[in-house]
């Protein structure tokens, strides 16, 4: 058979032939020494056939050398058997990181419909726990390096983009005394699975929160919502019993529109 007939037999290209008889991978049956032509013989279609089988596997052409190389039940059964655990272990992660864009996808349908802004709610929300470096953030710089020190923390696949779990803690102490502007620690909500270290857990446990949503550019615009939510508190006699949570709903990981980003303040609190 010619080249041509070769390749069209197993849908391969003339040119991957070529290929791989250069390298030694595949070699036609007879090469005419006037003309250059390939020939192959009927009885290679099988060899092909494997090579193309083992491509569809991933397995490198280095590698497809070397399965074919001194040949033995024992040797091909093993190579087979670390291929399979290869495709086992990128098959778990596509469906960690499919799982994960659906449950993005699923919550930025919610957020598009949140039309609330500037309105204080009481809500109760479970208990978290949250990977944070401890240390306070002064400005967008030292916030930029800071977030990527927690991506880099975490094993999941696209854990930030589109998710209700990057934030800032503002430490109950300055919310008590009105410091608002003060720098404050960045956090990750962490899923279960994840493994990190105790001195960078934090742990807020379960309770009501008193939340507002708010529109704004800047992770530091605060004073206006938590001023909302002190005439609230006063209002209604509850008093904060701990640190709030800054959670950067919509950011410019997902949007350039500055009246497209959202925050939420949650402040736990309690009836006095």
């Amino acid at each position: 058979m010619s080249i041509g007939e070769m390749a069209r037999l197993r849908g391969l290209t003339t040119e991957t032939l070529r290929h791989y008889d250069r390298i030694d991978l595949f070699k036609p049956q007879y090469v005419d020494p006037q003309s250059g032509y390939r020939y192959y013989s009927i009885f290679q279609y099988e060899v092909l056939g494997t090579i193309k089988e083992l491509r569809q596997l991933g397995m490198s052409l280095d590698e497809i050398k070397n399965y074919f190389n001194e040949r033995s039940f024992s040797k091909s059964s093993e190579i087979l058997k670390s291929k399979h655990k290869d495709l086992v272990s990128k098959l778990n992660e596509l469906k960690d990181l499919e799982e994960n864009i659906r449950g993005k996808i699923v919550y930025m349908n919610h957020v598009a419909k949140i039309n609330e802004f500037q309105t204080v709610m009481l809500r109760e929300i479970g208990r978290r726990k949250l990977i944070t470096l401890n240390e306070r953030i002064n400005n967008n710089l030292e916030l930029c390096y800071g977030v990527i020190r927690l991506e880099n923390m975490l094993t999941e696949k696209a854990p930030i983009l589109a998710s209700n779990r990057l934030g800032i803690i503002i430490e109950e102490a300055d919310l008590k005394t009105k410091r608002f502007e003060e720098p404050s620690a960045i956090f990750v909500v962490a899923k279960n699975k994840e493994k990190i270290p105790e001195q960078y857990q934090r742990i807020v446990p379960a309770g009501l929160f008193a939340c507002i949503r708010y529109n704004g550019e800047l992770l530091w615009n605060r004073s206006k919502s938590l001023n909302k939510i002190f005439d609230y508190l006063d209002e209604t006699d509850y008093q904060i019993i701990g640190d709030a949570l800054q959670i950067m709903h919509v950011d410019i990981t997902i949007t350039d529109k500055p009246n497209e980003i959202k925050f939420e303040i949650q402040v736990p609190v309690q009836k006095v």
